[in-house]
């Protein structure tokens, strides 16, 4: 099995990646979404489908950084264009299944909305949510892992051959990651760990990321920003080349090998 995904692809609604230059070495694209109002958090029925209209236009289909947590639910249309049978693997220190009735698609409700509108997604396994309550009806579809656990367990739960994975990297501790919401525990060679697993075990067809710390030119000096945009940065390379080296569609890029991912 491998990553079975293409090239990295860059959305821009907040301006988090102008800083991560280490990551424009791998083939990669940018979409530019700041014209579109109403995403933060939220996202209008109208600004959504203008999104979608943006991704269906990219080339690379294989990792996608989408910016902070805060437009996580970016993630349901990336979902929306598989084609065959899923599992959604989910690492996040939020379970995102919010209100199931919610009028408004948010960053806290996505999974529902994928849950009940995407057919050929067969189950969602969350690894680090720390807080389970408020379960959907259709809560049979999802398994839970709040702590850490083996790989092989996990695995077990997952009856398909192609998965998604999705990361939100507030499910690291704040030791590899800063976000701008409350964070989990997990070490970052742990994620990278069952990332591995997933990819020599499963066909991948896709990934993303989001969870990047909000930076403007005005907080720039702020050494918290500083700090943010030093683990972020790493975190992401390290993710970029773990999928990478296992691609169907690998493409060396010179001086970036894994001797090489040092802090």
């Amino acid at each position: 099995m491998a990553f079975y995904g293409e090239g990295v692809t860059f959305l821009n609604f907040d301006g988090t990646y102008f800083s991560q230059k280490q990551l424009f070495q791998f083939p990669h694209e940018w979409l530019d979404l700041t014209h579109i109002s109403q995403t933060n958090l939220y996202c209008h029925p109208e600004s959504l489908a203008q999104i979608k209209r943006r991704l269906n236009e990219r080339k690379y289909k294989g990792i996608t950084f989408i910016g902070s947590g805060n437009y996580h639910y970016v993630s349901y249309l990336l979902l929306q264009e598989i084609n065959e049978p899923f599992t959604l693997v989910l690492f996040d220190h939020h379970t995102d299944l919010g209100n199931e009735k919610e009028p408004l698609i948010s960053c806290g409700s996505w999974v529902s909305y994928a849950l009940e509108h995407i057919p050929f997604l067969e189950r969602v396994v969350m690894i680090g949510p720390t807080s389970t309550y408020n379960l959907p009806s259709y809560s049979t579809k999802i398994t839970i892992f709040s702590n850490e656990h083996s790989p092989k367990l996990i695995l077990s739960n997952i009856q398909t051959d192609a998965v998604y994975i999705s990361i939100d990297k507030d499910v690291l501790c704040r030791d590899d990651a800063l976000t701008n919401w409350e964070q989990g525990t997990m070490r970052l060679e742990t994620l990278l760990r069952y990332i591995k697993h997933l990819l020599y075990s499963k066909e991948v067809i896709g990934l993303d990321v989001c969870g990047e710390y909000p930076q403007t030119s005005v907080n720039w000096f702020d050494p918290l920003c500083r700090e943010a945009l030093r683990k972020n940065q790493y975190a992401n390379r390290c993710l970029i080349e773990t999928c990478l080296q296992s691609s169907k569609h690998f493409v060396h890029v010179k001086g970036l090998t894994p001797a090489a991912l040092t802090r």
